[in-house]
């Protein structure tokens, strides 16, 4: 049976499947980029961002004037009449009100004071644009962990394949040099049936290593945002070191985008609490207002007899009274003002228990890292003493097998504590916003 090293084991240099010399590669370096231009997630949260900055673009109508544009024409009209007595003891004469047939106005308006609504308003839609912003930025950071911690799932999947094919191999050896043996006389059924039943176990083992790379591999596709890669993964595993995990405290927390988003949206929630509670403070603007009308006959393109007319002027309105639609509209902001406040409280103090769960599982999974190492060389070692013994005389076949078993067992145990690692450290990461991967 060819024994794999250890070295051999712990370096991930080989493809994910026995492709052609010209198939391409897929390194975890390309899955990131290739992830960043195909997620639909990310795309989702770019347009959530432009649609805020639109927001914020809308709020600057509190500090920019409004200018309208009309045109009318009368098909038909009947006018107003206006009794007017010209002198006392005549009777009363009736003078129409004339209303222009053709009408071009032109209106503007610039809003002046109403209680500071408008400036909170747009303090909101910055801080609700800025806050767009660090939830792309935290986005982008989360995708880039997930296709991290997919791409290495799927290299451990490819190892569990391959070791459950070099311990099927191995069973397989046994059983035909057993029954060989049985032959000769020197082996009983006992012997046979016993290995007959750990290759069955082993071809079972295979099958389920194989389905778990399939399914590895489509769950790495549709994190990347592709319909299907059947591209050879290459790649290294990472190496592990608790000091990255020792050094993160509490204080590295305030660095997380998506905190620092919420605590934005909380000083925009308030923002906007500030702006829905001056309902009651009249609002000053200026207004002025040009006409170009023709009130002489009933043509459009008579431009000889158009007059022209404008008014300037400042305008004051005071809402008394609304029907309780300002002061609903108020307590809800400030409700909502509330709600955000406390989702900051409760989003941090989550962060606080996951830095503490993660720190605990990283240097756990560090610890058993270390020792399914020793238990790889460990083991072996005992199947070369056990070959070794079986020449001699000194060891049965029995002895080796179980030997091979449990080095199929430890290299299993090790492929998962470097699993177990790696998703510790990208759990640390999300839950500081620290790089601590270097990709």
């Amino acid at each position: 049976m060819r024994v794999l090293k250890l070295s051999q084991f712990l370096v991930v240099s080989v493809s994910l499947f026995a492709a052609p010399l010209f198939a391409q590669e897929l390194t975890v370096q390309q899955a990131i980029v290739e992830s960043e231009s195909h997620s639909p997630r990310l795309q989702k949260a770019k347009a959530a961002q432009e649609e805020v900055s639109w927001r914020k673009t809308e709020a600057l109508n509190t500090f920019l004037p409004t200018l309208q544009a009309s045109a009318s024409y009368l098909f038909d009209k009947k006018y107003v009449l206006t009794d007017v007595s010209l002198s006392p003891g005549n009777p009363p004469v009736s003078v129409p009100g004339v209303v222009p047939t053709t009408n071009f106005m032109l209106t503007a308006s610039y809003p002046v004071f109403e209680g500071f609504a408008g400036m909170n308003r747009y303090s909101s839609a910055s801080s609700f644009s800025s806050a767009a912003e660090k939830e792309y930025d935290w986005a982008e950071f989360q995708l880039s962990r997930e296709v991290i911690l997919q791409f290495y799932k799927t290299l451990a999947a490819k190892n569990f394949l391959e070791v459950a094919e070099q311990n099927l191999k191995t069973l397989q050896d046994h059983l035909r040099d057993v029954n060989l043996f049985k032959k000769a006389g020197m082996s009983t059924n006992y012997d046979v049936l016993r290995v007959e039943v750990q290759v069955s176990e082993a071809e079972s083992e295979v099958l389920n290593a194989t389905d778990n790379l399939a399914v590895a591999r489509t769950k790495l596709a549709e994190v990347m945002g592709l319909d299907a890669d059947q591209r050879s993964l290459t790649g290294v595993w990472p190496t592990f070191n608790a000091k990255s995990a020792t050094n993160l405290q509490k204080d590295t927390l305030s660095s997380r985008p998506d905190l620092q988003a919420l605590e934005l949206r909380s000083e925009g929630s308030k923002s906007l609490s500030k702006a829905a509670g001056s309902y009651f403070v009249p609002r000053v603007s200026l207004f002025g207002q040009y006409q170009y009308y023709n009130n002489r006959n009933e043509r459009y393109d008579d431009w000889d007899n158009y007059r022209e007319a404008y008014q300037v002027g400042v305008n004051l309105t005071w809402t008394l009274f609304d029907g309780m639609t300002s002061i609903a509209r108020d307590h809800q902001s400030f409700q909502q003002a509330v709600q955000s406040e406390k989702t900051l409280v409760q989003a941090r103090l989550r962060a606080q228990q996951d830095l503490e769960f993660w720190k605990r599982k990283y240097m756990y999974y560090g610890t058993v890292f270390k020792a399914r190492q020793n238990d790889v060389v460990k083991a072996e070692e005992s199947v070369r003493l056990a070959r070794q013994g079986k020449k001699v005389g000194t060891r049965t076949d029995t002895d080796l097998l179980d030997a091979e078993g449990e080095l199929f067992r430890a290299r299993a145990g090790l492929v998962n504590a470097q699993i177990g690692s790696l998703e510790s450290l990208v759990n640390l990461e999300l839950t500081t916003g620290a790089k601590l991967l270097n990709f």
